[in-house]
């Protein structure tokens, strides 16, 4: 596909026909598309090969007829079209001249100026969608046309605006597309010294990373007026192993290559067959004709992927025509601070010196790690409890840990701690168990904790009245106060409890009473087992005081006879 501001014949006015709706019948390969004109044809050339204006020939053609001059072009059979980009000559042609018609059905476009860019004049054609198999030019006078390119794309496709690297430089996309942003590639041929093999009509091999990616040849000699427009390189016919080679600079790991290759699909295409690209004395791939379809090609290198510093061309065999005639060669590697396929990897803040110090194939770190960072990439933060923040920049280990951290990394929290500082003391989880190291939760055994405490964390003490693993046992209704040790269960006994059982489940016998049951039932009591175990009351027989039925009742009786008072027990 044509891309960058196309050079040939001083060509300063494009016409883009945006055909934005339908189906798109042919299968694309990502990024790049094949101009659909194959053929043309005229009865009206008084100037030039007709040919010229779709395979980006000598120089512009020129159509002139006592009736309207004009010229059919073939897309193929009933093919679907998005876009079209037609040259014409800054003087000459008036653009109100100039109309195109689909022959299918004969519907004239109107032409709409778009813009003035540094004096070309860019016009949006817009109307379809269109399905035909010839599109015709034609003018009410004489005029000149130096190219066609006819694509099943929208302007937008065209060019390429949601590629963030590889934009199109077309003036025409200056204004559709916005500024590239978060491109994480860089061209590393671009603007590097290059030599070729032999030279044909002063073409320079730095022609080919000069950064204008147009495919349009125009060769200095046949149109010397546009010898500051020249863009493509071209070897001498007469050199039989041709060869184009740039020094990259440095060395690199090459995975694909983007060539944009003459325009047209006649000399274009050809003369690409058999091209081999080589990085050193590296094999990159041999390039077949399927392979040239389209003008921009992405060449994807065998595996394994080369590796070297000097990127060269060559091309040998029994050819009809050996030359290497190719506009831009781009090698893309990943821009500082990425690294890997695609180079979507950052590298590591770990990095000693900048963060973009690192290999763009590996991530590797080039001048080590930072302190408290370790492997090569240096994406590993040393253990938090290695002193000063430093460990073995290879393995990550360090020695000794801090307080409460432990491990050959120093990267654990010891039994007894947790948190991300390792800060924080764990609760009383079961037979020592460690706490989680992150939020310090006790592993959920059957019971969790330790006896005398409860919860998650194990570190709330039982309640009155609890006690135990996870505090399930109740204290013994002996306890005074009903209250025990939260881990024991052990506790003061109420009067009327044993407190030779430290738990005082055991209440005093039927004849004892009071504290520890040091106490006897009152002998005046009914039953000598109905003395309350805690005061020690009951009920008296008759000659015994309440409520201890412990002492007699002295009774006095009147004889009435002798007024004399006798008392008897």
């Amino acid at each position: 596909m044509a891309r960058g501001v196309e050079a040939s014949c001083r060509c300063y006015l494009f016409l883009s026909l945006m055909l934005w709706h339908g189906c798109i019948f042919r299968q694309f390969v990502e990024g790049s598309f094949g101009n659909l004109v194959h053929s043309a044809s005229s009865s009206h050339v008084t100037e030039g090969d007709v040919k010229y204006i779709y395979e980006t020939g000598k120089s512009c053609v020129t159509f002139a007829s006592n009736s309207a001059p004009y010229v059919d072009v073939n897309i193929g059979n009933g093919r679907q079209f998005r876009t079209a980009l037609i040259y014409l000559p800054k003087d000459g042609t008036p653009l109100e001249d100039i109309t195109v018609t689909a022959s299918t059905n004969k519907n004239e476009l109107s032409l709409t100026k778009h813009a003035e860019v540094n004096g070309q004049i860019v016009a949006l054609w817009t109307g379809g969608p269109f399905t035909t198999t010839w599109i015709r030019i034609e003018s009410t006078n004489s005029f000149s046309l130096c190219l066609i390119k006819v694509y099943d794309v929208t302007l937008r496709e065209y060019c390429e605006c949601d590629d963030a690297c590889h934009r199109n430089a077309d003036v025409i996309c200056h204004g559709l597309c916005s500024e590239p942003q978060n491109c994480k590639k860089v061209n590393v041929a671009l603007n590097k010294p290059a030599k070729m093999s032999s030279s044909y009509r002063k073409s320079e091999a730095s022609y080919a990373v000069n950064g204008i990616t147009g495919t349009t040849f125009s060769a200095p000699g046949y149109n010397p007026s546009d010898s500051t427009q020249w863009n493509c390189i071209h070897t001498d016919p007469g050199d039989r192993s041709p060869y184009w080679q740039v020094d990259l600079g440095k060395v690199y790991t090459v995975t694909s290559v983007i060539i944009y290759r003459r325009g047209g699909g006649g000399h274009g295409k050809a003369r690409m067959v058999g091209v081999t690209v080589t990085v050193d004395d590296n094999l990159c791939k041999t390039i077949s004709y399927a392979d040239a379809t389209d003008e921009k090609m992405s060449v994807i290198c065998s595996n394994p992927t080369p590796r070297g510093r000097f990127l060269n061309i060559t091309r040998r065999g029994n050819l009809y025509d050996p030359y290497i005639n190719l506009c831009e060669v781009q090698v893309w590697v990943c821009k500082p601070g990425y690294y890997g396929f695609g180079c979507t990897s950052k590298c590591s803040e770990g990095c000693s010196g900048e963060m973009t110090d690192c290999d763009i194939d590996n991530g590797f770190c080039t001048n080590g790690c930072d302190d408290g960072w370790y492997t090569a990439t240096c994406s590993q933060e040393c253990g938090g409890g290695c002193t000063g923040g430093r460990c073995n920049q290879t393995d990550g280990q360090c020695s000794p840990c801090l307080p409460n951290w432990t491990g050959d990394k120093c990267d654990q929290c010891d039994a007894q701690h947790y948190g991300d500082d390792c800060s924080k003391a764990c609760g009383h989880c079961r037979d020592q168990n460690r706490c989680d190291r992150r939020d310090g939760s006790c592993p959920n055994d059957n019971p969790r904790c330790q006896p005398g405490y409860t919860g998650l964390h194990c570190n709330e003490s039982c309640s009155p009245g609890r006690y135990g693993p996870d505090c399930r046992q109740s204290c013994s209704e002996g306890c005074r106060s009903a209250a025990c040790d939260g881990t024991t269960g052990h506790c003061k006994c109420r009067h009327g409890w044993q407190e030779s059982d430290p738990f005082c489940t055991k209440k005093c016998d039927s004849e004892t009473y009071g504290t520890n049951c040091s106490r006897e039932c009152g002998v005046g009591c009914q039953n000598t087992n109905s003395c309350d175990r805690t005061t020690g009351q009951c009920s008296c027989d008759v000659g015994y005081q309440p409520p201890l039925c412990d002492k007699g009742v002295y009774l006095s009786i009147l004889d009435k006879r002798t007024s004399f008072f006798c008392c008897f027990l």
